[in-house]
């Protein structure tokens, strides 16, 4: 057996014992070179029904989907139907930001104010908000930005939620249909869709239903819908650009390869997207576009991206010059984070060397 088989054996293995202690319900997939060395699935899709997950369950993104957005950014740039250096304002009229451009959404150094604060204040409490909502709402609240753009970093899902009504506008179809047409179909992402369950809701083989522990021996399982103190995943569940993409893990190996193989992206816009941007004092910001930047011990560059919402974890982890990725996709939100953390450090660390 290779040494990358074994590695891969090794990884798969940390998350069975995980699943056995209770504390993991999900996929994982160690992949090189565009294929699959190995795969392990535990848990279920839905306690309702006694489904169990397979290796084709579809699993709500979270913040992994940002990548999927830069992409799609990226995509429209390439096709000169926008410019990274336009301003939002250009795209989104209304918006009170005037001097934030496409680049500084993207790379998380916009200042735009918190959209989740913003409708927990002034949103409609009964309703399901969504992108247009959130543009209104920044016209006509006005919120002060968080500081000039440009000037520092701040992790901002208001930016990205901004470049999916840019993908709209700059493209003239809907932000869920550019990413299936334009992204998800070229990249062979069979099953990928954005899907808002409770605005738009449908029947969907395999789905991966995201579950809440609960009880006093967290032996319960419960959807977030059902519980008071997460009831935002409804109000939210019309939002776009920043979550509520949808993927399975063989869907983010084939994205994985199409970028490695130039199906969607030209080699300049890959290297812009894993370039980070200098701030006024100096420093660089952690992330490209979409990407957060770091590097292995023997100096490839690591490319991640974590996401998380009630009832799912997820982590997408991949190198560029030697072609491994790992994928981590989870339907139930554990109570042992600092478990689950150190079994995602040490797999990280037998597949890419990575020490943290």
């Amino acid at each position: 057996m290779s040494d990358t088989k074994i590695a891969a054996d090794r990884v798969i293995r940390l998350f069975e014992v995980l699943h056995r202690k209770g504390l993991f319900s999900g996929g994982v997939l160690a992949g090189y070179n565009g294929q699959a060395i190995r795969t392990g699935v535990y848990g279920m899709a839905d306690y309702r029904s006694d489904a169990h997950l397979t290796a084709d369950s579809l699993y709500e993104l979270a913040s992994v989907t940002k990548p999927l957005t830069a992409t799609a950014v990226q995509l429209l740039e390439q096709r000169k139907r926008l410019r990274y250096d336009d301003p939002l304002v250009r795209w989104l009229p209304a918006l009170p930001y005037r001097d934030v451009t496409v680049r500084q959404a993207l790379m998380h150094v916009s200042g735009l104010p918190d959209y989740m604060e913003l409708l927990e204040q002034h949103g409609e409490p009964s309703s399901i908000a969504t992108n247009e909502d959130v543009i209104r709402l920044l016209a006509e609240r006005c919120p002060p930005p968080l500081f000039p753009a440009g000037e520092r970093y701040e992790y901002s899902n208001t930016g990205y939620v901004c470049l999916a009504s840019v993908i709209e506008a700059a493209s003239g179809m809907a932000y869920a249909e550019f990413m299936r047409a334009h992204l998800f179909v070229p990249a062979g992402m069979k099953r990928s869709r954005i899907y808002n369950r409770r605005l738009k809701p449908e029947v969907i083989d395999d789905l991966a239903h995201g579950w809440i522990k609960e009880g006093a021996e967290w032996d319960r399982y419960r959807l977030p819908d059902e519980l008071d103190a997460l009831n935002f995943v409804v109000r939210l569940d019309g939002i776009q650009g920043d979550g509520t993409a949808h993927s399975t893990l063989h869907d983010l190996l084939a994205y994985d390869t199409a970028l490695r193989d130039g199906k969607l992206l030209s080699s300049d816009s890959l290297l812009q997207a894993t370039a980070s941007f200098r701030l006024p004092d100096g420093s660089r910001t952690p992330c490209g576009f979409g990407w957060f930047l770091s590097t292995t011990p023997w100096g490839d560059l690591l490319l991640s991206h974590s996401g998380g919402w009630p009832g799912y974890w997820t982590r997408f982890v991949r190198t560029v010059a030697d072609a491994r990725v790992l994928i981590v996709l989870a339907n139930v939100e554990e109570a042992e984070t600092e478990s689950v953390r150190a079994v995602l450090d040490e797999a990280e660390r037998i597949w890419f060397g990575v020490y943290r």
